[in-house]
């Protein structure tokens, strides 16, 4: 999870103990789950939101498409 970690920083967000991702102090329950050799996002009910490789470029590519979330230039 440490790539999914690093990745997050760049938009100044974090995995939770549960691995959900959390920004701004808020957690949005979506969870990074790790399958085999892929990364899933699921929803809380498991559902499954995205999948792909476990890279920076998927995690950046999930979360500027699904959030429109941009780098925070400051990191």
């Amino acid at each position: 999870m440490e790539i999914v970690k690093q990745a997050l920083a760049q938009y100044g967000a974090t995995l939770t103990e549960a691995s959900c991702i959390a920004r701004s102090g808020k957690v949005n329950g979506v969870q990074a789950v790790i399958k085999g050799k892929r990364l899933r996002f699921e929803a809380g009910s498991g559902n499954l939101i995205a999948s792909g490789p476990i890279t920076t470029k998927f995690v950046e590519s999930f979360v500027e498409k699904f959030w429109f979330w941009e780098k925070d230039a400051s990191r």
